[in-house]
């Protein structure tokens, strides 16, 4: 029969027939294909997220990192994996992990070292080097030369934000090792956690950058919620090294494009104001990062690794090389003693100001004639003051990322201060007028810190030049 539009139209019109005695001619294949159609949704409506069953993972344009496999067959060769994990594989094979190792089939190199006998590296050095390592019969065996997905995923193939998996090999210390690890455990990084949860303001959007999760989270864009309570883990390798993540870069396998950026995801805001006062300092405009003065050290030989307490040894990072102060490390220091003495001086001056001159103003705004308006002006300027000594107290340098700028700030706010302090006297009358505002101190002291930072400046550009 031929099929027309009208015909197709009365087919579509009429109900479904289902097969019964008295319907013969139904397709049976038809009707069972029907029902089995309707039980595998019912199945995976019972299974699914929704369900009690087993969780269906479902994947978007990104591959989730967080997963279970319950019977991993994977084998050893990490370019099985890239049928779910390109992303990951791509950026992790430009890595060190991937790419330091090389052998011409009797020797073996490792990154810039030189030349191991194969029988030497596999005895002293291929637990480290390579990956599926095996010394159970007491002589080691190994998959691959590298560090790949089977070096630290073994078994299921899970995250573990511990930095345990880094630890094995990260954690050795001597000539040829970095001691990464050993330096993580005593430094703030690894009490993050610890520190918090004693603080008295522990509260959750403190976890993005007080938590391994927290942190990986925020970069990633999401918006999960983490409280100081939850069983997370303290600031650890995977906050700050992405192995295999498509934001890695590949010099140190970072969450950020250098050093400095990446400590500025943190240590920046009303709290943690480091990053932002530290930019325009002297020591930024001479292109010193971060981590050469918080993240020097020298290990055992005199092979530089980073320091990862992150504490400032002010000897060696200020005499480490031509570029900084070497040979002038006394005078470095003493420039730094001398900021951090005079914002000391400074900022308990102002708070001093702060405890003695606000509860006057608090008390005489309680009198039946006060005016208001004053008081709120006064007050105005004097808790700009307090807030401004605070917000630098929290950069933690004393005075030292950004002199300048800092000592100008806050010898401004404290002219501010002594002005609304003399103006409020002058119109309450109360008390006795205090002597007029201490203009040739403030200018000595701005003008020692702008001295000082001008000096700063031109020794490090100075020794650059060499």
């Amino acid at each position: 029969m031929e099929i027309t539009n009208h015909n197709l139209w009365t087919m579509v019109k009429k109900p479904m027939v289902y097969y019964t005695e008295e319907t013969p001619g139904v397709n049976k294949r038809l009707v069972a294909g029907y029902y089995l159609f309707l039980c595998l949704i019912g199945f995976a409506i019972l299974l699914g997220p929704t369900g009690s069953g087993i969780p269906i993972t479902l994947v978007g344009n990104e591959i989730r990192d967080e997963h279970y496999v319950a019977t991993p067959n994977l084998g050893t060769d990490p370019s099985d994996c890239v049928g779910c994990h390109d992303n990951e594989y791509n950026n992790w094979s430009t890595t060190a992990h991937a790419t330091h190792m090389y052998t011409n089939g009797t020797h073996v190199r490792i990154g810039a070292y030189a030349w191991f006998a194969a029988a030497f590296f596999n005895s002293s050095c291929s637990e480290c080097h390579t990956s599926g390592w095996d010394n159970s019969t007491g002589t080691p065996t190994y998959d691959a030369l590298g560090v790949n997905c089977f070096a630290c995923h073994t078994g299921d193939p899970v995250v573990d934000y511990s930095g345990d998996a880094c630890a094995p090999c990260h954690l050795p210390s001597g000539e040829e090792h970095p001691h990464q690890m050993t330096a993580w455990e005593n430094s703030a990084h690894a009490n993050s956690l610890t520190d918090l949860r004693s603080s008295d303001h522990a509260a959750s959007y403190c976890m993005h950058c007080m938590s391994t999760e927290g942190f990986i989270d925020q970069q990633a864009g999401g918006h999960a919620t983490f409280e100081p309570t939850d069983d997370v883990n303290a600031v650890s390798c995977p906050a700050c090294h992405a192995v295999h993540a498509n934001w890695s870069s590949t010099e140190g396998q970072l969450r950020a494009n250098s050093p400095t950026d990446l400590c500025g995801l943190c240590h920046v805001g009303e709290r943690h104001t480091t990053y932002q006062t530290w930019t325009g300092g002297p020591h930024a405009l001479a292109g010193v990062d971060c981590i050469d003065c918080h993240g020097y050290d020298v290990a055992p030989g005199d092979n530089e690794f980073l320091n990862h307490t992150f504490l400032v040894n002010l000897d060696k990072a200020c005499g480490q090389s031509e570029e900084c102060h070497k040979g002038l490390e006394d005078w470095a220091i003493d420039q730094l003693e001398t900021y951090q003495a005079s914002y000391e001086d400074l900022t308990a001056e102002i708070e001093a100001e702060v405890a003695a001159f606000k509860p006057i103003v608090l008390a005489y705004n309680d009198t039946a004639d006060a005016d208001h308006d004053l008081v709120d002006e006064v007050l105005a300027y004097v808790d700009a003051a307090a807030d401004l000594v605070s917000y630098y107290d929290n950069d933690g340098s004393s005075g030292f990322h950004h002199p300048h700028q800092i000592f100008g700030e806050l010898n401004a706010a404290f002219a501010d201060l002594l002005d609304a302090k003399a103006h409020f006297y002058e119109m309450t009358g109360a008390g006795t007028t205090p002597p007029p505002v201490q203009a040739d101190t403030l200018i000595i002291v701005a003008g020692a810190a702008g001295g000082i930072v001008v000096g700063l400046l031109l020794g490090v550009l100075v020794g650059r030049r060499r």
